[in-house]
C-alpha cells in the first residue's frame, strides 16, 4: 500500500508504538477523512483528555481515540503497529468485508521503494546481526546505503538516510505480515519456532514470515538463505521458491574459534553486500566480521576472574540458544547456562537435540523466571539453582564453576512481562558479574 492511497479513507491507527508515532505526519499529510487511533499503551493512559491521543514524535496534533470494536466497523484502512495482535476476530471480520491492513514499513516500501535498491532481512535468528554487518560493512567500502526497520530506526524517522540508493531493511514476522511489496533483496536467515501465540501457530508464522519474499506484488528478485538453512529452505521450495544458498569459509561448520550461526550470518552480509555493488569479500574478510558481534548476542563481558562470561540475552527461544551452546560446547569447559524467561509454548527440540551432545555434567543450568524451570527439565539440563533475581542467579552460577568455565546468560525465552526487555536484562547480567562479593 501507498501513502497516496490513505487519501479520502477512514484511516485507524493501531497502535501508537515507535513505527506508528513516527509515521503519523506523513499518514496525516496523506489526508485521510478521518483519522483515529486504537491503543493500549501509555501513550493514551497519560493523555490529557481520554478521548485523543498525541500523535508524539513526527507531529500532528489529537487523534480521536476509539475502541477496537468501534474501529473494525468504522475503519476503511488500518495502519498497524507491528507488534498489536493482528488476528483478533473483529479485525479479520473487517478485513473479510474489504477493510485493508498495512504497516508502516509497507507503506514506506510502497511510496517511496521505488527507484533504489531494497534489501529486506527476515528470520527467526541473525536478521539484526545480518543488517548491522550489512551496514557496516557497506560504510567501509565506502557505498552509501540507509539501514531501518526493526533494528531500531523506524522507516519514517528521521534517523537515517532516506535519499540513499540502496536501502537495507530488518523486517520482523510482525511486520512482515502485512506486506504488500517485496524488495529487490530478500534474506532469511533461518526459520524456527517464534512468536506462535500472535501468529496462531507454525504454519501461519512461517507464512507471514515469508510474506517479505513473495506476496501479491510478486516475488523478490533474489532470495538469500544460509547454508543449512533448513526449514527456511524447504519452506522457500514449498512456495516454489528456489533460493540462493550461500556457503560460509570452511563449509557449513567454519572454523571453530568463531560461532558458526556468527560466521553463516557474516557470509550472508558479505553476499548482500557483492549484490548492492559493493566488493567481494575475502574468506579472511568474511570471518573477521563474524568475530564482531551484537551486544546481547554471544557478547564476552567482564567476570570473575578466569571465566568466560558471555551475554546472549537476545538468545529469546530454544533454537538461538542452542546455536549459542554448540559453540561453547566446543571449547569443553565446564558451563552454567542462566536458563528462563516468559513461556510461549515454542517447541525446546533444538535445545534438547543440542543438550544430548553434551558430556555428562559439562553443562548446568542456573533457573530463571518464568520457564526457567520447566525448560532445563525438558531439555535434560542439571539445576542447580532457582533464582528469582539477576544477581542472585549469577552468584549461584559463579560459585559452581572453577577458573576456566563458562557463565552464559542464554534464556532461551523472552522477557517476562513487567520485567523491562532484553536490554533489561542484559544490563543486570553485566552489572551481576562485576558486583563485589
Amino acid at each position: 500500500m501507498r501513502l497516496e492511497e490513505l487519501s479520502s479513507r477512514r484511516v485507524v491507527l493501531l497502535g501508537l508504538g515507535t513505527d506508528v508515532r513516527a509515521a503519523v505526519s506523513a499518514i496525516d499529510a496523506a489526508g485521510p477523512a478521518e483519522l483515529a487511533v486504537v491503543d493500549d499503551g501509555p501513550v493514551v493512559a497519560e493523555s490529557s483528555d481520554p478521548g485523543s491521543a498525541s500523535a508524539g514524535a513526527g507531529g500532528g496534533g489529537p487523534v480521536d481515540v476509539v475502541d477496537l470494536v468501534e474501529a473494525a466497523a468504522w475503519g476503511e484502512v488500518f495502519v498497524r503497529s507491528p507488534g498489536f495482535p493482528r488476528y483478533q476476530p473483529v479485525l479479520l471480520a473487517a478485513l473479510k468485508r474489504g477493510s485493508s491492513m498495512t504497516t508502516p514499513l509497507d507503506l514506506w516500501m510502497g511510496t517511496y521503494g521505488a527507484g533504489r535498491t531494497v534489501v529486506g532481512i527476515t528470520g527467526t535468528k541473525g536478521k539484526s546481526t545480518v543488517t548491522d554487518m550489512v551496514g557496516a560493512l557497506a560504510g567501509r567500502a565506502g557505498l552509501r546505503v540507509g539501514v531501518a526497520g526493526n533494528l531500531g530506526v523506524p522507516v519514517f524517522d528521521r534517523g537515517w538516510d532516506h535519499a540513499a540508493p540502496v536501502v537495507v531493511l530488518e523486517v520482523s514476522s510482525y511486520q512482515a505480515a502485512d506486506l504488500h511489496h517485496v524488495p529487490d533483496i530478500a534474506v532469511v536467515t533461518s526459520l524456527a519456532e517464534d512468536h506462535l501465540s500472535w501468529h496462531g501457530g507454525l504454519e501461519r508464522y512461517v507464512a507471514d514470515k515469508l510474506r517479505l519474499v513473495r506476496n501479491e506484488s510478486g516475488t523478490a528478485g533474489r532470495v538469500l538463505v544460509p547454508a543449512g538453512g533448513g526449514r527456511a529452505t524447504a519452506a522457500l521450495a514449498s512456495l516454489g521458491i528456489e533460493a540462493e544458498v550461500v556457503t560460509p569459509p570452511g563449509g557449513p561448520e567454519g572454523p571453530g574459534s568463531v560461532p558458526r550461526h556468527r560466521l553463516q550470518n557474516s557470509a550472508l552480509a558479505a553476499a548482500v553486500l557483492h549484490d548492492v555493488g559493493g566488493p567481494r569479500l575475502s574468506a579472511d574478510e568474511v570471518v573477521d566480521a563474524a568475530r564482531t558481534s551484537l551486544p546481547g548476542r554471544l557478547d564476552p563481558c567482564p567476570g570473575p576472574q578466569g571465566v568466560l562470561c558471555l551475554d546472549d540475552a537476545l538468545a529469546s527461544n530454544p533454537s538461538a540458544t542452542a546455536a549459542g551452546l554448540a559453540w561453547v560446547r566446543a571449547m569443553d569447559r565446564p558451563t552454567v547456562v542462566l536458563l528462563g524467561g516468559a513461556d510461549r509454548g515454542v517447541d525446546p527440540s533444538p535445545l534438547v537435540q543440542e543438550v544430548a551432545q553434551w558430556a555428562a555434567g559439562r553443562l548446568l543450568a542456573v533457573e530463571l523466571a518464568d520457564n526457567g524451570r520447566e525448560l532445563a527439565a525438558r531439555c535434560g539440563i542439571t539445576s542447580i539453582a532457582a533464582c528469582a533475581a539477576m544477581d542472585e542467579a549469577v552468584r549461584c552460577a559463579a560459585a559452581s564453576l572453577s577458573g576456566d568455565g563458562v557463565l552464559i546468560f542464554s534464556p532461551g525465552a523472552p522477557t517476562p512481562p513487567g520485567s523491562g526487555t532484553w536490554v533489561t536484562r542484559s544490563n543486570a547480567f553485566r552489572a551481576a558479574l562485576v558486583a563485589p562479593r
